[in-house]
């Protein structure tokens, strides 16, 4: 022992108890997961929205991951991405939670992935100087209790964690509203399948019946026995009042007695006096009439059930005077589509009803006619309650905009009374439109750079820097958007004014009412004094004041005053009871097709979908939406410049490590033969001639 003692006290012992201390150290470490993320927007963190989320499962959650081995960088990169990404979950949750990596180059792992659903993305690979294409797997699967939910394809790191939480909450919600349902109570599935149909030439028609009732068998296995089925053969004037029922779309075939007949094939999915419709239907195609729809059945069948037991916030969308609306593709469609996984957009006229209870938000988008009294009265009250308001309103009027006069289309100042709530608020609407400098580029085969200056490009040091609806926003296209003004806002000091969004230092206003929106005939002012920077977007929080100084006298339908009773008092309020928020774009143009698109990826549609989830509590929604977006681009106009900070950037990292080393080396190699020369000046192996400079320094 004492052998030992001694051994263990000398310097032979180091290198062993050094291997020993690494061994205790990865032990520890494995058992102590911890990592910092040194980026700004903290893209390789998840948020404490899902940390929550997985920390309170109650049922086992499993994510199964099926990514293929040896992909090209790009993608290697976004398959690391995941994996860390659901480390970080795995870290964070409770025992229920699991990931399993599946091995996809094994052909019964290959099986599994096409029983899940799950389809290989073709991707290009370049090797040995040739250029080829792979299939491989980027998706996963995720298992809660019976529900299973896939994620595929992956092949962006943009917004994993936005899909990935937001799968796992819809799938808690949906298990715990399917479990609340009472013994009786059966979402229902009808199959509406024609029988004249099955007798066409109609390719996929004798699979619907198959594929449907196989898809049902399985979503309802998930689903704990919680769904009926029923298949149903209607007849011709059946089958009319059906498609006028859940909109499904007719179709036509001439009977026995050369009679016009309909005919239908859907599936429909009912409960609670609610119906969804699956995507199934039948369509000409140049290799004749097909079914479509059919690849998909089991998903769509989900994602249906989803959205009828699930209950998403409803935000109220005011409708009755000329509002951008929500059917139609090229106005505010995109909108109602993106947002339709955690919000529903509900249709309210304030003319016949009053703002619903349970509603915290509203959205006003491009109104073109005035408000009645009580009308404006409702908005007020419900935000002197604490309600939330979203105002999208057009600083000039451009529904006349295709009239022409003198060559010129018309446009006129969009003045609306909602001023008469925005004043008393502390926004005053400017009627013009801004125009910038550094907006949207088209380049033209014809004249080259065509400057879209209606189209301003909002840079990041444009924005709110730390607030959660811009922060991770690397820029944003605005559209004719008018300038405000909110000087009296910020004056108030129950107010909170956060500027979201303003135009560059390039910018100025337009007036002319002859405009006309083309960028070969739309001139930058000569004068410097023009340019200012506008605001454009602006988010008000806090108690405000009301526009109105007593309840408006109310009328019944024939325009007599309706008396109230003495013993009933006024439910008016002249000052917020609780906070509120209030969201005001001078623009209702950046909810259209043109710059918003139905999935929500360009950079207004985020900003807009933030201030939505902002105004409704879920910030964290935010910061998941546009994890990884964060980019600072480049603003530098000079070519030479900018082709110089380019070069330096690939380069001149390298060039500066390399000069680094060589500094390093020279100083390390000095300082050997400084040494040499005083402790042992008889080495001929590196001691050389001493120079005239050395020998004085000897001295």
């Amino acid at each position: 022992m004492k052998k030992f003692w001694n051994w263990l006290k000398s310097p032979k012992s180091d290198f062993l108890l050094f291997i020993l201390l690494l061994i205790l150290i990865n032990i520890a470490g494995n058992k102590t997961y911890k990592r910092w993320d040194l980026t700004q927007p903290k893209s390789y963190s998840i948020s404490s929205a899902s940390k929550d989320i997985v920390k309170n499962l109650d049922q086992p959650l499993s994510i199964r991951v099926f990514f293929d081995k040896n992909l090209p960088a790009q993608y290697n990169a976004i398959s690391q991405y995941v994996s860390d990404f659901l480390e970080e979950y795995k870290a964070a949750a409770n025992k229920n939670f699991t990931v399993t990596f599946v091995d996809v180059s094994k052909e019964e792992n290959v099986q599994l992935a096409r029983d899940f659903g799950l389809k290989q993305v073709q991707i290009q690979e370049i090797k040995n100087n040739e250029v080829g294409y792979k299939q491989s797997y980027m998706g996963l699967v995720i298992t809660y209790g019976a529900d299973v939910q896939v994620i595929d394809p992956i092949t962006t790191s943009d917004g994993f964690e936005y899909r990935l939480t937001s799968a796992i909450s819809k799938m808690i919600h949906t298990a715990d509203s399917l479990a609340g349902l009472k013994a009786n109570e059966k979402i229902k599935v009808t199959v509406y399948l024609s029988e004249p149909l099955k007798k066409m030439r109609i390719s996929g028609i004798d699979q619907v019946e198959g594929i449907v009732s196989a898809a049902f068998k399985s979503v309802n296995k998930q689903a704990q026995d919680r769904l009926d089925y029923a298949l149903v053969a209607p007849s011709s004037d059946e089958a009319q009042l059906i498609s006028e029922h859940y909109g499904l779309r007719e179709l036509y075939y001439t009977g026995a007695d050369n009679s016009r007949q309909t005919a239908l094939v859907g599936v429909v999915v009912e409960y609670d006096d609610k119906f969804e419709t699956l995507p199934l239907g039948v369509e000409q195609t140049i290799f004749g009439t097909a079914v479509y729809g059919l690849d998909e059945v089991e998903s769509n069948l989900n994602a249906c059930i989803q959205a009828l037991v699930s209950k998403p916030t409803q935000i109220g969308y005011i409708m009755g005077h000329q509002e951008l609306p929500l059917d139609e593709e090229k106005y505010a469609a995109n909108l109602d589509i993106a947002i339709r996984d955690s919000y529903q957009l509900v249709d309210i006229d304030l003319s016949e009803t009053d703002i619903p209870t349970g509603i915290n938000t509203i959205i006003i988008n491009g109104p073109q006619m005035d408000y009645y009294e009580d009308e404006l009265y409702k908005i007020d009250q419900f935000i002197m309650r604490g309600g939330n308001v979203m105002f999208f309103i057009d600083g000039v009027n451009t529904a006349g905009a295709g009239a022409y006069y003198n060559g010129g289309p018309q446009y006129s100042d969009n003045v609306s009374n909602l001023d008469r709530l925005l004043n008393k608020y502390g926004v005053q609407r400017n009627y013009d439109m801004v125009m910038d400098k550094n907006c949207f580029v088209n380049n033209n085969s014809q004249y080259g750079k065509l400057n879209y200056y209606w189209a301003p490009l909002i840079q990041k040091n444009q924005m709110a820097k730390n607030h959660p609806i811009t922060k991770n926003l690397g820029y944003v296209t605005m559209l004719e958007n008018g300038s405000l003004d909110v000087s009296a806002a910020e004056s108030d000091p129950n107010v909170k004014v956060t500027v979201l969004a303003r135009s560059s230092d390039q910018s100025w206003r337009s007036t002319d009412k002859n405009m006309v929106l083309n960028p070969i005939t739309i001139v930058p002012p000569a004068d410097e004094t023009k340019y200012h920077s506008e605001i454009m977007a602006v988010l008000l929080e806090g108690n405000f004041n009301s526009a109105f100084d007593e309840a408006p006298v109310m009328y019944d339908e024939d325009g007599n005053e309706i008396e109230t009773s003495d013993m009933i008092g006024s439910n008016y309020m002249a000052s917020s009871k609780l906070p509120g928020k209030i969201f005001v774009a001078g623009s209702s143009y950046i909810t259209t097709y043109q710059v918003f698109d139905a999935q929500g990826t360009t950079p207004i549609a985020m900003l807009i979908m933030n201030a939505i989830d902002y105004l409704n509590g879920n910030a964290d929604l935010c910061e998941m939406r546009t994890k990884g977006l964060s980019l600072n681009t480049l603003t530098i106009k000079n070519a030479v410049a900018a082709k110089i900070l380019q070069y330096f950037n690939q380069y001149g990292l390298t060039v500066l490590v390399a000069i680094a080393g060589f500094v390093v080396w020279r100083i390390r190699s000095r300082r050997r033969i400084r040494i040499n020369r005083k402790y042992n000046p008889d080495d001929t192996r590196t001691i050389t001639k001493e120079k005239p400079e050395a020998k004085k320094e000897d001295k």
